[in-house]
């Protein structure tokens, strides 16, 4: 019985061609407008074999040779260091193209940093830095003795474990696949304007199928639907924009689990309410609030949302798990995200199949 109730569903819902389309044209179209538009915002950083800055010293002639021994250093590796004896160091810069510019005093300094070079400018900034933490609390000593050894300056650094960059492409070729899953009330509304129409519904009350069947059949039928749709819009989109996606198996599930939740969200209101418009209105604000918060329209990355909000949406844990799959190969928020999309399937199946029951008993 519950295949046959599937299939007829299926056939009900196909009469609707519009509803499927949007599913498989509408995340292709969002896909290339957002990544366009926020294309410049998450381009990678490509960091420069030399960092060139300019400086001049201005000071006593006996505190030159530290100088000195810092440029010849600092030439050796990746930083450096032009000397230029006049000339204003923000016209320097931007003549010459540098990340930034050194005024050396006998015991401090001042940095001119350039705003087309922010990130060497950082690297100047330590480097410098790390250089007068080293030295001004010994040049009294070093002037003093008679043979100065100085050696040239180490910058240390760590690589802790990070998130690797993601372009736009990729990121709102996975996001928006993910957002109109979620929007798979859409596709049941042929379904139940046929089902209304030929009394279909009252029908199945007064038969002697169980409420549990006939929700199966119907949470079954729509989340297929959908999930072909999506299919074939994530297959265009890898097709035409080159979509990369971590794990194929694993993000299929996280999807596929999240647009059941969506249905089974759906069908709960439909079931609750008795109202077709009504519940696509409260789906679709809970979809959007939730996809606000969880990255579908602004990045999550780059959201100034307070994680604690973030975390209550279903749709940041889906979000964050596939995007980091796609860039880092795992997540620790894959299991988060499969048990948020499970307790919205049983739960709101539960309430579905209770309210289902609760009317049939009294229109029996």
């Amino acid at each position: 019985m519950i295949s046959y109730l599937i299939k007829n569903n299926i056939k009900l819902m196909m009469r609707s061609a519009s509803n499927v389309l949007l599913f498989i044209i509408a995340p292709v179209i969002l896909i290339a407008m957002l990544s366009s538009a926020f294309s410049e915002l998450m381009e990678k950083y490509e960091g420069t074999d030399k960092i060139t800055a300019g400086y001049r010293y201005e000071g006593d002639e006996e505190y030159k040779a530290l100088i000195d021994e810092l440029v010849s250093g600092s030439n050796d590796e990746s930083l450096v260091l032009r000397e230029y004896t006049s000339g204003e160091p923000e016209e320097i810069m931007y003549r010459d193209d540098l990340c930034g510019f050194v005024v050396f005093g006998e015991d401090s300094y001042k940095i001119f940093l350039s705003e087309d070079h922010k990130n060497e400018g950082k690297v100047l900034e330590y480097a410098i830095g790390t250089f007068y933490d080293r030295w001004t609390t010994s040049v009294a000593q070093a002037l003093s003795s008679v043979k100065t050894e100085t050696t040239p300056i180490e910058l240390k650094t760590e690589h802790p474990e990070y998130m690797e960059p993601i372009d736009s492409t990729d990121y709102y070729g996975i996001i928006e696949i993910v957002y109109f899953g979620c929007c798979a009330i859409v596709c049941g509304a042929g379904l139940f304007s046929s089902e209304k129409k030929n009394r279909i519904v009252k029908k199945f009350r007064v038969s002697d199928i169980s409420e549990t069947k006939l929700f199966i059949a119907k949470l079954i039928s729509m989340t297929a639907v959908v999930a072909a749709g999506s299919a074939i819009a994530t297959a265009l989109s890898i097709v035409l924009f080159g979509i990369h996606w971590g794990n194929p198996l694993l993000s299929a599930l996280l999807v596929f689990l999240a647009i059941t939740a969506a249905t089974a969200l759906g069908l709960m209101f439909i079931y609750v309410t008795d109202n077709m418009v009504a519940s696509i209105i409260f789906v679709f604000t809970v979809v959007w609030i939730s996809g606000f918060l969880g990255g579908s329209f602004e990045t999550y990355m780059f959201s100034s949302h307070p994680t604690s909000l973030k975390l209550i949406s279903p749709l940041y844990h889906t979000n964050r798990a596939l995007v980091e799959l796609s860039c880092m190969g795992k997540s620790d928020y894959v299991v988060s995200a499969i048990v948020y999309s499970v307790a919205i399937i049983v739960v709101s199946s539960a309430v579905a199949i209770l309210a289902g029951m609760i009317r049939k008993r009294g229109r029996a």
